[in-house]
């Protein structure tokens, strides 16, 4: 099953992630294609944006999906992440060995990015529930589960904070702590929002509650002498630059090494010395008849074989650009390999970019395309390049599965960010000057100049084939809006 998210990530760039589940008896296969509808006016097209363009654009971060767990059964069980977490200090606390060492580094980490989902997911199903004493219910037992996950986490500061243990391995405790507080905090935040926005009933006596957690965590910030507090008066430099510090941190757990090779690169020198001995063939004829007709030496046989030598020169360039042009329709453009911290191979993934003549587009993509009488006049004006990316995935399922001991991986995350800066440059100005009609005659008003750049992404699984389409609405200060205009699901298919 392929999970997708889009969002803005900020206003010059947006995020497709998408999830690869493993299957359990086979390797799992999917493929993914996007389809860019770009404005001709926007003057993007194969002459003036390359493949080296669009990759230099696209920003492809690769890791293993969180394990999931409810917030409620991160500290519940007998074999829940904080008594894993637990059993690794106390191994380190007995014996501090590269093995007790790297494993009570590695469960600070899963525990943090455990417990980074477990509270997203919390707050993102609190606000879905759509009957009040569901949402009501699932707001207390944020109250009671939150505060006492971060509890049972220092309670476990004694194990570690002892004499026989380096202050640098104890500082990664202390790495945890804070950013279980930043997380803590971030997800208070945002269940608050969800609260103010519930009925009266709801909110009763809940949103103190939650004030009181936030400020608990900033109490206990400060007094671990952790710099991280929110200032109204300064920049927050050091708040912001921790956080992002942390966070790479503890998710650098779950990131795959990368190898990127180009596809069908041996191919490519045999066809291009194929070329080279046909453009030698072709000049070595030409000594041969031309010696044979005006004789050893003459000026004839002299002007003959340079112009042979020229067109030698020519035959194998011509030939390489044909073979090249070739090559590019039987290969992806680059091979990626997913690679584990401990070199395990555990799955690859192909890419491929080009642009697609109107005609060449799959009519089920074209007729999701679906334009309104609005595009197709602009389209019969100035028209549409579109732009294709395709990746296909796919995932050692066996060896993904039997990986670690401790957490089952149960698949990948690919978050894609694409900078769209290269789309503004022929924008015209994002403001335009409006008249309206009032009482005295009429006045200036302001109107804004926007752009629409349609993607439609096609997803398919042995299990589904899932198509969506996006607007992304942008003007030259950059991404204003992204709208889910489409979404269509049917039965997988067999994938070759």
């Amino acid at each position: 099953m392929i999970q997708e998210n889009i969002e803005i990530h900020d206003k010059h760039q947006f995020e497709i992630k998408m999830g690869y589940k493993a299957l359990d008896q086979e390797d799992a296969l999917y493929d993914i294609e996007m389809y860019f509808f770009i404005p001709s006016s926007l003057n993007v097209n194969k002459h003036t944006y390359l493949k080296r363009d669009f990759f230099n654009d696209l920003q492809t971060y690769i890791r293993f999906k969180s394990p999931v767990f409810l917030l409620r059964s991160v500290a519940a069980g007998d074999d829940s992440p904080i008594l894993k977490l637990k059993r690794s200090f106390q191994q380190l606390a007995d014996r501090q060995d590269e093995k007790t060492v790297a494993h009570y580094i590695r469960q600070i980490k899963m525990f943090a990015c455990i417990v980074k989902s477990a509270l997203r997911d919390h707050v993102q199903f609190t606000a879905k529930q759509k009957i009040a004493d569901d949402q009501a219910a699932l707001i207390d037992e944020y109250i009671r589960t939150a505060p006492d996950l971060a509890a049972r986490y220092r309670q476990l500061k004694a194990i570690v904070n002892v004499p026989s243990l380096a202050g640098k391995l104890y500082s990664h405790y202390l790495f945890g702590d804070e950013y279980l507080s930043f997380l803590i905090e971030e997800s208070t935040y945002g269940l608050i929002q969800v609260v103010e926005k519930a009925d009266q009933t709801t909110q009763q006596g809940r949103l103190a509650q939650l004030y009181g957690i936030i400020r608990d965590e900033l109490r206990r910030r400060e007094a671990s002498g952790y710099p991280s507090l929110p200032r109204a008066d300064g920049d927050n430099e050091e708040l912001i630059f921790r956080r992002s510090v942390l966070k790479k941190f503890t998710g650098g757990v779950l990131h795959l090494m990368t190898t990127t090779e180009r596809e069908g690169l041996l191919l490519e020198q045999l066809l291009f010395g194929l070329a080279a001995g046909f453009a030698m063939m072709f000049a070595t004829a030409v000594a041969f008849y031309s010696q044979a007709r005006f004789g050893s030496i003459s000026l004839t046989l002299f002007f003959v074989l340079t112009v042979s030598y020229i067109l030698k020169d020519r035959i194998k360039e011509w030939l390489r650009l044909y073979f090249s042009k070739k090559i590019q329709y039987l290969f992806f453009d680059h091979r990626i390999n997913l690679l584990t911290a401990e070199k395990d191979r555990i799955g690859w993934a192909k890419e491929l970019f080009f642009f697609a003549r109107e005609g060449n587009i799959p009519k089920e993509i074209m007729r999701i395309r679906d334009r309104d009488h609005i595009t197709e006049i602009e389209n019969g004006w100035m028209g549409e390049e579109v732009a294709v990316y395709m990746e296909k995935v796919k995932i050692f399922s066996k060896r993904l599965l039997a990986l670690y001991g401790d957490y089952r991986m149960e698949g990948i995350n690919s978050i894609m960010r694409f900078d769209i800066s290269k789309f503004l440059n022929k924008m015209d100005d994002p403001q335009k000057a409006l008249c309206l009609l009032d009482g005295q005659g009429h006045r200036e008003i302001v109107g804004k100049r926007v752009y629409h750049l349609n993607l439609i992404v096609k997803y398919t699984s042995k299990l589904e084939t899932t198509y969506k389409r996006f607007r992304i609405v942008m003007n030259r200060e950059g991404i204003k809006r992204i709208e889910e205009v489409f979404s269509e699901q049917s039965p997988g298919t067999i994938l070759p």
